[in-house]
């Protein structure tokens, strides 16, 4: 159970209602992290015995397990058992057959399948139904011939396989199961008794579906085995959240004690970007450190991520090393996106903190500003509800609205700006100039775009102008 305190967040509280709303999952829970204050939580929906999830219902966590992977790997590089740039054919227990295109290729090593860099193939559909393979099923399907799309070590390519390799790996240089060297070196150590390999005893478990010819249909809990590496844990909201504080922690400013489980470096070296991820078209540094997603922006900095997806199960898990901001997500539908939710919420969470250490003497707005606030945030977010916009001009808008952009174009542009950043939206907080004027961002799923608005100087106020502006794909954090 979670220690910390909790409290209901309405804005992550309609992030997961929509998801459910809309069908594309039976349950949804966000939860997000912010200093130290309680963790804010938004659940919806059946997760499988007629309860609503909270921060301590278990999911499958899928491909997240891949950072606890890696800071397994890492442990034992630090204690001189694992060299990285060592070809990992030869810490195999049976000899495989790599099959690898070109003359002269580097030979695959940890450090390359750390990096998705190794030249594998992406194979999520094939991977994700393996995880109760036998070892030494797994060594012969390694025996008989794997193929390579490219010369390891010259591009990013997301592969699972890898992962599988890399474990195999460890479990022979430790010669314990994968599985029990990161619950009792890893996990136990942190106070993470309640992440393991098979379902915690005593927790509830949300039952994980998939869609089948429009019915939702149970989905099998597999048991541990060779591809366990890849993404076997089962964790809460409370349980990743943890996990990303600890990860973050190491880029704390000032002297700290060393950490017993795994050194600061090390953590730093894992939330590294290593290998750059192509394409996307955004102007947001991008790739992938071990186990772990790396982005920077000057909008936002630092950030780091991971999603998961598996038969049954959605995961994301995002936060800030240089503010104190984790957010988590969970479905219980296969490969449903969990992301399009925690990335709103997440950047409304850091546009909070990042707003609360700007320099400069704060401006108290009119209590009608921020009531303006209020209304223009509801009217975006609900758009195509014409009530709305009839109740604003009475009261809200002053009549030079009208005349410098008509209501019918004002909803047309702001229809499609919606569109563009994809629904829902979340509202970040909103910042005074002056008494009279405002501006905040919204975040949807794909983007982000800021209002203004500002206010005339009659008694009482009201809103002369507002625009909202799309913004660049670095400060979207698109």
């Amino acid at each position: 159970m979670s220690e910390q305190e909790t409290a209901v967040d309405p804005a992550l509280l309609s992030l997961t209602d929509g998801r459910v709303a809309s069908g594309t999952s039976l349950a949804a829970v966000l939860a997000s992290s912010s200093g130290s204050g309680p963790l804010r939580v938004g659940g919806s929906g059946d997760a499988g015995d007629g309860s609503t999830p909270d921060v301590d219902t278990v999911f499958r966590i899928a491909s997240c397990t891949k950072s606890f992977t890696a800071a397994r790997a890492l442990q034992l590089r630090d204690a001189g058992m694992l060299d990285l740039d060592r070809p990992v054919a030869e810490m195999l227990p049976r000899p495989p057959r790599f099959l690898i295109p070109g003359a002269e290729a580097t030979p695959p090593t940890p450090r390359l399948l750390l990096t998705m860099s190794a030249g594998l193939p992406t194979d999520d559909a094939w991977a994700d139904r393996l995880e109760s393979l036998p070892r030494t099923e797994f060594d012969a399907l390694l025996s008989r011939g794997i193929r390579f799309t490219r010369a390891p070590g010259v591009e990013y390519e997301y592969a699972n396989l890898g992962w599988a390799i890399l474990g195999r790996a460890l479990e022979q240089l430790d010669g314990r199961p994968l599985q029990d060297q990161i619950e009792q070196d890893l996990l136990d150590p942190l106070g993470l008794t309640g992440v393991r390999f098979a379902p915690p005893a005593g927790r509830l478990l949300a039952t994980g579906y998939a869609r089948h010819n429009g019915s939702w249909e149970e989905q099998e809990v597999t048991a541990p085995g060779a591809f366990s590496a890849i993404g076997g844990l089962f964790a809460s909201c409370a349980d990743l959240l943890a996990w990303a504080r600890w990860l973050a922690s190491a880029f704390a400013d000032g002297p700290s004690d060393p950490d017993p489980v795994l050194a600061a470096a090390s953590r730093r070296e894992m939330q590294q970007l290593h290998r750059a991820i192509p394409g996307g078209g955004s102007t947001v540094a991008r790739g992938y450190g071990y186990g772990l997603i790396v982005e920077h922006s000057t909008a936002q900095g630092h950030v780091v991520s991971h999603s998961g997806g598996y038969p049954g199960f959605s995961a994301h898990m995002r936060w800030s090393t240089e503010h104190a901001v984790a957010v988590c997500g969970f479905e219980n539908a296969g490969y449903s996106a969990v992301h399009e939710i925690v990335r709103p919420a997440f950047d409304a969470a850091l546009e909070q903190a990042i707003a609360t250490t700007r320099t400069g003497a704060a401006t108290e707005p009119w209590a009608e500003t921020r009531a303006a606030v209020a209304r223009i945030s509801e009217l975006v977010s609900d758009h195509g509800n014409m009530t709305l916009w009839d109740r604003a001009s009475r009261d809200l808008f002053d009549g030079c609205i009208d005349l410098d952009v008509s209501v019918s174009e004002r909803r047309s542009r702001l229809s499609r700006v919606v569109a563009e950043v994809g629904a829902p939206l979340i509202h970040g907080p909103a910042s005074f100039p002056t008494p009279a004027r405002a501006s905040w961002r919204a975040f949807g799923s794909s983007g982000a775009f800021d209002i203004s608005l500002q206010l005339t100087p009659t008694e009482p106020p009201l809103i002369q102008r507002w625009d909202v502006a799309m913004i660049t794909a670095d400060v979207a954090h698109a």
